[in-house]
């Protein structure tokens, strides 16, 4: 791409609009380059370069709207892009919750949160992290196959431009290694993995640890067991712990809240958790993976509370949907590292103090009723008996109802923020496991 380009195309694009008859747009364009590499039996096996553009532009007249996409800036001819847009705007029906944010509500500063890392990995480096996970995986003891190793590297340079004036542009960068092992021989083998992803290069786990977690891990499921149903006590690791938090914010969107379909609706500044948790929305997070200086509409980003010491404080707000409520935009449209505050006791703790549960370390499928609260899942995992971690499970599904979960969340002290959703490990008492 010529240097420059995108400049020029959003040069262009705010010289004709008003020629065209539009009242307003939004210009956003990310523009990514990609690179990966994979392994399989301590091997090259593949290695991808890529750079792609994605473009979005809403055109808006009076309360009409519409929204154009693009993939390549080159050739593009902008008149007959925007002639595209007036076409499609004027066709469609008017929306009240339409238009632009106010001007006060754009992000008046682009604040620095180090989201870019100025070290490049090249091919040789990139094929390095994956052999060493791949590699150190192998050598676990009865880790018999290996479905490879991967690692990659990207950066986006995200722009955005509207016809009220507001211009912004950040660089961000993400990295990630990860490997999979698989244990055992026949119809008796257990497959499992362990990755790292993070903005610097330097905050990665080190690749040696990532393949070993991923054998261990493999290992400890081999001779899995079914089990009776039953009502234990459940704990959910850190890395399937925050998959109750995505469902958890999926029922506080803007969007779910105005439809009248999460069961939250009408829960806010109502006590829904114990009074020690603390959820919290952090778009301004320092090398955050999912930090942003502004959201997707250009408003300021700024760090909230969505639950605060067990009280229900503050949705997730897209432009539309904090019209549709009646409130402000909070600059927090979607998860942006979303993360439960961390607990007293260490998770070895919680789990000594367990006579009868199960210790969840992967979850299948998705069965949740974002209406009414009531959540299913295939799981396997670990049986607790008398405080101990003792045999390994599987094919059993874990219910329950969102209401209760989230009153019944009790954390361990061993958060670590490292994406885009974090939890510490998670117990949440007395859970319906359905086995054999």
């Amino acid at each position: 791409m010529k240097k420059n380009s995108i400049e020029n195309f959003c040069e262009e694009i705010k010289d004709n609009y008003k020629k065209k008859g539009i009242d307003d747009f939004e210009l956003s364009i990310s523009d990514s380059t990609v690179l990966s590499a994979q392994t399989r039996n301590v091997k090259l096996e593949n290695i991808e370069s890529s750079s792609g553009i994605g473009i979005t532009l809403d055109i808006i007249i009076g309360k009409k709207q519409a929204t154009l996409s693009a993939n390549n800036i080159e050739g593009l001819d902008i008149r007959e892009f925007l002639e595209k847009g007036k076409f499609m705007a004027k066709a469609s029906p008017e929306d009240p919750y339409a238009g632009l944010p106010e001007t006060t509500e754009y992000a008046d500063r682009i604040k620095d949160l180090d989201l870019e890392d100025k070290n490049e990995l090249d091919n040789k480096k990139l094929i390095n992290l994956a052999l060493q996970a791949e590699e150190e995986m192998l050598n676990v003891s009865k880790v018999t196959n290996t479905e490879g190793g991967s690692a990659s590297t990207s950066k986006s340079k995200i722009t955005f431009l509207s016809s009220k004036g507001f211009f912004g542009s950040y660089n961000k960068t993400f990295h990630s290694v990860s490997s999979i092992a698989i244990a055992g021989r026949k119809i008796s083998m257990q497959r499992d993995y362990d990755y790292s992803t993070a903005v610097h290069l330097e905050d990665l786990k080190n690749p040696t640890e990532i393949g070993k977690n991923a054998g261990e891990r493999a290992v400890a499921r081999l001779n899995s067991r079914k089990i009776k149903s039953s009502t234990v006590d459940v704990i959910f690791e850190p890395r399937i712990a925050k998959s109750l938090l995505s469902s958890f914010a999926s029922c506080i969107s803007g969007t779910s809240i105005a439809r009248g379909t999460s069961f939250l609706s009408k829960k806010i500044n109502r006590k829904i958790c114990r009074e020690n948790i603390t959820i919290s929305n952090m778009p301004l997070l320092s090398r955050g993976l999912g930090s942003a200086p502004f959201d997707a509409r250009g408003i300021k980003s700024k760090n909230i509370k969505l639950v605060e010491n067990g009280y229900f404080r503050n949705y997730l707000l897209g432009l539309r949907s904090s019209r549709q409520l009646n409130l402000k935009p909070n600059g927090n449209s979607s998860p942006y590292n979303l993360t439960l505050s961390e607990g007293k006791d260490s998770a070895d703790d919680i789990i000594k103090s367990i006579k009868k549960g199960f210790y969840v370390t992967e979850m299948l499928g998705m069965s949740f009723n974002t209406v009414n609260g009531d959540y299913s899942r295939g799981a396997a995992g670990f049986m607790i008996e008398n405080g101990e971690i003792s045999f390994p499970v599987n094919e059993v599904t874990i219910a329950g109802n969102m209401n209760d979960i989230l009153e019944k969340i009790i954390p361990a002290k061993d958060l670590k923020i490292s994406e885009n959703i974090n939890s510490p490990t998670i117990l949440v008492e007395k859970m319906s496991l359905a086995g054999i």
